[in-house]
């Protein structure tokens, strides 16, 4: 018995087709996390994993530029740069009782703070799903020709807007179903990945890398940087955080509208 592909596929199939030309090759490591998991704990309010690593993410690309950047092909073998960083994180969703995967995108998180990350994640997770993805299931629903046509388009000729589009990076994990989930296909530069937290307070983190952007130092580099700002800033913030749910020392801080180079 066969049965034909519905719109719940077509997405992921475009994602499968865009990131079969990409040489990627990981970079992995532990990480000990017993710190964070005491922070964490102490916490006013909770901070998934997830936004302390596109917190920790997105600040080592501040120093790791090609975190940034973006291979482009057309009409010549080039590199793009954006200035800041958008986090498209994988998001299992219930549509019409099946399971569906969607791509949520955390939008500059490098200059806000982990609750307000927490905030747009939550609202990923928990809101309405027709209107948190509504682009995502309208695209699923058009002739395959016709979305192929715009994913070379937005990658290759709308390459100011493909940051907030698409991400600059991607975190996909399964460590909340106690999986690792290493080597998944990604469209994007660089995606990380990261397993469940063992006995040790430990964790297995895995970032693959487009080799066509960076080498394998520059990954190591990338890599060890997350760890640091996990450990050092992201840390700092998650101890800071009041019975108000935000950082005495970032409360009064506003994100960025956004420059021309993303929005």
């Amino acid at each position: 018995t066969t049965k034909p592909i519905g719109s719940q596929r077509a997405v992921i199939l475009d994602l499968l087709d865009a990131a079969r030309s990409i040489p990627a090759f990981p970079v992995e490591r532990w990480f000990d996390m017993n710190s964070l998991v005491a922070a964490r704990k102490q916490a006013a309010s909770r901070v998934s994993w997830v936004t302390l690593f596109a917190k920790a993410y997105s600040l080592a690309a501040l120093q790791v530029p090609e975190l940034r950047q973006f291979y482009l092909s057309f009409p010549w073998p080039r590199v793009y740069q954006s200035r800041y960083t958008v986090i498209s994180v994988s998001v299992n969703r219930q549509v019409e009782q099946q399971d569906r995967l969607f791509f949520a995108r955390l939008l500059f998180p490098e200059e806000r703070t982990l609750t307000d990350v927490q905030d747009d994640l939550d609202g990923y997770i928990h809101g309405d799903v027709y209107q948190k993805f509504r682009q995502q299931l309208l695209c699923s629903r058009v002739p395959r020709f016709m979305r192929r046509l715009g994913w070379w388009w937005r990658n290759n000729i709308e390459v100011r807007q493909r940051a907030r589009r698409f991400g600059t990076g991607g975190i996909s994990v399964l460590a909340g179903q106690g999986v690792y989930n290493r080597l998944h296909p990604s469209p994007l530069t660089s995606s990380l990945s990261y397993g469940p937290l063992d006995e040790r307070g430990q964790m297995w983190v895995t970032l693959q890398c487009d080799h066509r952007v960076m080498d394998g130092a520059v990954a190591a580099r990338a890599l060890n940087l997350i760890d640091h700002k996990l450990q050092t800033e992201v840390l700092s913030e998650l101890r800071g955080l009041t019975p108000a749910g935000r950082p005495r020392h970032l409360a009064n801080r506003q994100p960025r509208s956004g420059d021309s180079r993303v929005a």
